[in-house]
């Protein structure tokens, strides 16, 4: 097992950013307040993935916004923090709620806000589009771009790294 692959193995907690991670950042203004996004669907197959295998799933956004509140209810995802660009308080706060050290925690960010809880955790991960100061702090910069399954990749390294993937694939009829 390489480096990244015994941080995965050790997961037992992902926190995500929102817009530019789970969205490519963009944000649609249209007549009415508030915007929408989009979401890329096979991240919130992963998430679901992740729920089954007993890793809770956390949304920790800086923008306080009524569609990630509607994503998170839809997937199931009950810790979710929108409107937080302070994010640490809320990485200790879920690590209090599981009983987790920050090394059994992963953390995908893209912007600067996502630094502190980067810097802390057992596997940071970024999109390939992240800023250049996250990716300095990312143990590992996917090669998928904001929005396109950034979640999803990770998700797949986690489960695979802690003999979980054999698991998913065989509920879909795959074998390995």
């Amino acid at each position: 097992m390489d480096d990244l692959d015994l941080r995965a193995a050790k997961i037992r907690l992902l926190c995500t950013d929102i817009d530019g991670v789970l969205t490519t950042g963009a944000l649609h203004y249209g007549p009415e307040p508030g915007h929408t996004k989009t979401f890329f669907v096979r991240d919130g197959a992963a998430i679901k993935w992740l729920q089954r295998a007993g890793i809770p799933v956390a949304f920790i956004s800086g923008l306080d916004s009524g569609a990630t509140v509607n994503r998170a209810r839809d997937l199931g995802v009950e810790d979710c923090f929108a409107g937080f660009l302070d994010k640490k308080p809320i990485l200790d706060q879920l690590c209090a709620k599981y009983g987790l050290a920050y090394d059994q925690v992963a953390h995908l960010g893209d912007d600067l806000p996502d630094l502190p809880l980067l810097r802390r955790v057992g596997l940071a991960a970024c999109p390939s589009d992240a800023a250049a100061e996250v990716q300095a702090a990312c143990h590992w910069v996917t090669t998928v771009p904001g929005g396109q399954g950034v979640l999803r990749a990770v998700a797949e390294r986690i489960l695979k790294a802690q003999g979980r993937w054999a698991d998913t694939l065989g509920k879909y009829g795959v074998n390995e």
